[in-house]
């Protein structure tokens, strides 16, 4: 075996972080599945071994020389699309590769609004474009687009049904309700005049709706305005008519498709992240593609993968590798666009702001977009917004977009539920992609669904657009294009996803059973895993408690677990961002507890990959960067804002440094107002100086409290810097005790 310097590659906004890893032996880097699930391993009896195996074995097998016979097929990209790609052609006996130059579900796979949804928008759409004015100027065309897009719609059903169906580890049904506090709506939703009677339509319309899934979905129905007080009590019930309510299916997004990367694998596909294709190799007679040049990005190391043909998944990013295609700068500059990015952001809210049992869609905001608030993982997700533009890597969302979701759905909540900023505990921004043929003659008709194109230069088929809920059936397109008409049929309904088999509702009961871990731990590890619980559980440590005897939090308040993490490193993570981010979802759900993770997570991560101190430092560093890139509770022009407010008295410098809004300090909130403001402080002088203010050691510090530090601590160095800081000029002592709380500035 050979020693090697490894190299881990973290994406920020517009840089690349490479870190280095010191000497370290593959065989300790990762351990093999094989391994793990040795027959001295506890199993559920009814468990089969997984053909799964490191990913350094994955790599070598990505590297196997030109000579043998090359790869039936290579896929650019391991997002959903191109994992499902990757997962059909190896059940169907190609030899299968396929490279993700990040992690898994990195980019727009793991930032959706976690719904497969079965289309609803576009049945309103299909609507509109039958009963428009075309259908009197072009009605054979006004037709056909209808008819595309109800099929488009029909299709989403029939997909989500398998994954409800097939995939029942993974997905459940979440009801959605819509609200009407009219019965008729001006301006009309889709600008259409039909639906402006859409609440008296809404009922019939959704029993078109689940018709479209043969009623195998739960039934839509109405709820009366006290009903709906009932079940979502932070509705507002003044002036509601009543609630018409349907059914979608949810899904954590990252989880979904790593099952899907480790299905593929476990079928036979060499399929590996953090592998990034660097150029393309062209039969020089020919100039068909014939594999590419890529690098391994833990390592450093390059090399080629042959194969007869390759397929980019590259999701918002597709333009970017078919660039490569192209030899001469000219005509990638020539190059007609495939992909236009489209932007959505999204927000995550204490889970107080929704009903555990349901959704609610708002399907006319102000702007017109479809915009809902779910609940997931015990919080509040809210999304999404639709902005135009090139796709970004980094996560960080627009604040007017954040304060745009804030203020929608607070129309719909009671007044004494304030939507705060302070409450926003997670934002983030994904890229879809809008996709249009670029090799597509010109008479063809535009898709409004996904797009599968070949260049007939070169060969290679990149496939692009679509939604979560179709990823197998725009595979099985791919796959079918390959593979020719006298190959094997598509085999991928029946398949169950990674820890599908042996799964059972009571199956968290099992474990808390067997390993004595909390109810919360057991549902999470089950509606992770599925039936690959047993084997997590086989990595838990004891909690030193008397109950839960087993499972050591990462984080309070959050289910999960040092096994989690151990199980990842074996699932292919590579950094401490991989765990944050998609093999766990703390920075997606709360910010502030991804970065109080961190050293935990460092610590596993380091024993379980030889990580020497030095790129554990890295990591960490890493890790912070990118997790302080996702949006929370501060905005990003915090700074900015504060120092260009207004400060009239104490009771204004109170209010600032007061982001919860709830009346009086905590020891966070000097802090977050020290680090918004680049105060080069020590900690303990900030913690010295909450001290001063709560004399009664309460925790919190009230207005009163404040302001008798701020008349008698002037020579306090945190009351200095932000003097300072906040361009202030306090009156003398004498002024401020005649004038109390309310004392103005000069």
């Amino acid at each position: 075996m050979i020693a090697t310097t490894t190299t881990t590659a973290i994406r920020t906004t517009k840089t690349t972080i490479y870190l280095r890893y010191g000497n370290l032996n593959r065989k300790n880097w990762q351990r093999s599945y094989q391994a793990l699930f040795s027959s001295s391993t506890k199993r559920d009896p009814g468990l089969t071994l997984t053909a799964v195996v490191s990913n350094p074995k994955e790599i070598r097998r990505l590297q196997r020389p030109v000579q043998d016979d090359p790869f039936d097929v290579l896929i650019i990209g391991g997002g959903a699309t191109g994992a499902g790609v990757a997962l059909d052609a190896a059940m169907r006996g190609l030899q299968t590769a396929c490279i993700e130059r990040g992690d898994f579900a990195s980019e727009t796979s793991s930032r959706s609004t976690k719904l497969i949804w079965a289309g609803i928008k576009y049945m309103a759409t299909a609507t509109s474009i039958l009963l428009s004015p075309q259908l009197l100027t072009s009605p054979i065309q006004t037709v056909k687009d209808f008819y595309s897009e109800m099929k488009m719609v029909f299709h989403c059903h029939q997909e989500r049904q398998f994954m409800m169906d097939q995939q029942q580890h993974l997905c459940n049904w979440v009801p959605i309700a819509m609200p009407f506090t009219s019965w008729y709506i001006s301006p009309p939703p889709f600008n259409h005049p039909l639906y402006s009677l859409f609440p008296m339509l809404a009922p019939p319309v959704l029993k078109v709706y689940d018709a479209l899934s043969y009623f195998q979905c739960p039934p839509s129905y109405i709820l009366t305005k006290k009903k709906a007080k009932e079940v979502f009590p932070q509705l507002e019930d003044k002036g509601l008519k009543y609630c018409a309510v349907f059914y979608e299916a949810q899904h954590n997004d990252a989880r979904t498709n790593m099952a899907i990367a480790m299905t593929a694998a476990e079928k036979g596909a060499a399929i590996s992240n953090y592998v990034e294709m660097v150029d393309t190799i062209k039969d020089a007679s020919t100039g068909k593609v014939i594999g590419v040049h890529a690098v391994d990005r833990m390592t450093g190391r390059s090399f080629e993968i042959h194969a007869k043909r390759v397929v980019f998944a590259g999701g918002p990013f597709t333009d970017n590798l078919r660039e490569m295609e192209f030899d001469s700068e000219e005509s990638k500059q020539n190059m007609p666009a495939a992909v236009r990015g489209a932007s959505g952001t999204h927000i995550v809210l204490p889970g107080y702001y929704c009903s555990n049992e349901m959704g609610l869609l708002d399907y006319n905001t102000s702007d017109g977009r479809f915009m809902f608030m779910l609940p997931w993982e015990g919080h509040t997700l809210v999304g999404t917004t639709d902005t135009k533009g090139s796709a970004e890597t980094s996560p960080n969302p627009p604040d007017d977009e954040i304060e745009w979701l804030l203020k929608e759905c607070g129309k719909y909540l009671t007044p004494n539920m304030k939507m705060r900023r302070s409450d926003v505990l997670s934002a983030w921004r994904g890229w879809r992609p809008l996709a249009a043929d670029p090799h597509a003659p010109p008479d063809a008709s535009t898709s409004r669904d996904h797009i599968i194109s070949e260049n007939p230069e070169t060969g290679v088929i990149f496939i692009a657009g679509g939604k979560w809920t179709t990823w197998r059936e725009m595979a099985e397109e791919v796959v079918d294009r390959i593979a020719g008409e006298n190959s094997l049929k598509c085999r991928t309904l029946e398949t169950k996803l990674f820890g599908g088999e042996g799964y059972t509702e009571s199956l968290y009961i099992e474990l808390i059973q067997k390993y004595g871990m909390s109810q919360e731990v057991a549902k999470h590890l089950v509606k992770s895993y599925g039936a690959r619980a047993w084997e997590v559980c086989e990595l838990i440590q004891p909690s030193d408690k008397n109950w839960p005897k087993f499972g050591r939090l990462l984080v309070e308040n959050y289910p999960y677990i040092d096994a989690d993490v151990i199980w990842a490193c074996r699932e292919y993570a590579c950094t401490i961002e991989d765990v944050l981010s998609r093999r766990t979802r703390l920075a997606f759900l709360n910010k502030d507890a991804a970065l109080e993770a961190i050293p935990v997570i460092a610590d596993i991560m380091a024993n379980e990959l030889g990580w020497t101190a030095e790129t554990k430092k890295q990591q960490i560093d890493a890790a912070e960067k990118y997790a302080n890139s996702y949006g929370g509770r501060i905005s990003n022009d915090s700074e900015d804002k504060l120092k260009a407010g207004i400060y009239k008295n104490v009771q204004d410098v109170f209010d600032a440094i007061d982001s919860n809004e709830n009346g009086f300090l905590e020891k966070n909130e000097l802090e977050e107002v020290a680090r918004i403001l680049g105060l080069e402080m020590p900690k303990k002088d900030i913690e010295k100086s909450f001290q001063e203010m709560d004399r009664e050691n309460k925790g919190r510090v009230s207005i009163q409290d404040f302001f008798d530090w701020w008349t008698k601590s002037s020579n306090s160095p945190f009351h200095k810097k932000i003097s300072q800081e906040l361009g202030l000029k306090a009156l003398t002592h004498e002024d401020l005790k005649n004038i109390g709380p309310g004392t103005m500035f000069g």
